[in-house]
């Protein structure tokens, strides 16, 4: 039921939001991979979108399904700001998790501001974890949310392959001592239509200091660029 509610809720904002778009949005589509110490070897798909409310305001949305029996959700806010050089930007953000074989899920928000260009981006901010279960509810401790990337081309350019170390992507957020190093690629084949892929690899060690394999997951799927 609570699942249910959400999904009508956001595609009630996202039907809404669209009457007054205006711009450039895209839909995409992936197959989702990978393998955990959690869950073994892994495997399903992605639906997102990105819709431009005004020329200053972009919503983004999407839904993950695992055969692991895990749904996750996200729900993000971004206006931004130009600059003399590249542009401020705030991230407004709700993730959903639901961990059907282990009969628990979770809410996340988080919200925070950064600074991007052609080429370089970095953003800082908090995000804040409820895991419930049954009748409990536990509210994890506010925790630092934050990513660093570094792209090889300008935005527009024929194809383009993305690098950084970030504790979130669009359906996990860890906490700040857990880094996930992250590569995106893509490759434009049509004047509408895209090819990207993605690699996401959470190594052993690192700052948590414990020597626990975390794993990676990888996604190759097709984009599609509309115009509002």
């Amino acid at each position: 039921m609570k699942l249910k509610l959400l999904i009508t809720l956001v595609a009630g904002l996202l039907g809404a939001f669209s009457l007054l778009a205006q711009g450039t949005g895209e839909v995409a589509l992936l197959g989702v991979g990978g393998q955990n110490r959690t869950w073994g070897g892994f495997g399903g798909g992605a639906l997102q979108a990105s819709i431009p409310v005004t020329k200053r305001l972009t919503i983004q949305t999407g839904w993950q399904g695992l055969s692991s029996g895990t749904v996750t959700g996200l729900l993000q806010v971004q206006p931004f700001f130009p600059l003399k050089k590249g542009e401020l930007f705030i991230d407004a953000s709700a993730y959903y998790g639901g961990f059907y074989k282990n009969g628990i899920g979770e809410v996340l928000a988080a919200a925070g501001a950064g600074w991007r260009t052609a080429h370089f981006s970095a953003q800082l901010g908090l995000s804040v974890r409820w895991i419930f279960g049954g009748a409990d509810t536990v509210m994890e401790p506010i925790d630092p949310y934050y990513r660093i990337a570094g792209t090889l081309k300008k935005p527009g350019s024929q194809w383009n392959i993305s690098a950084g170390i970030s504790n979130f992507t669009r359906y996990q957020v860890e906490r700040a001592m857990q880094p996930i190093f992250f590569i995106e690629g893509r490759y434009r084949i049509g004047r509408k239509f895209s090819l990207v892929g993605e690699l996401n690899i959470k190594p052993a060690g690192m700052f948590h200091l414990t020597a626990t394999w975390y794993g990676f997951s990888a996604g190759l799927g097709v984009v599609y660029t509309f115009s509002l």
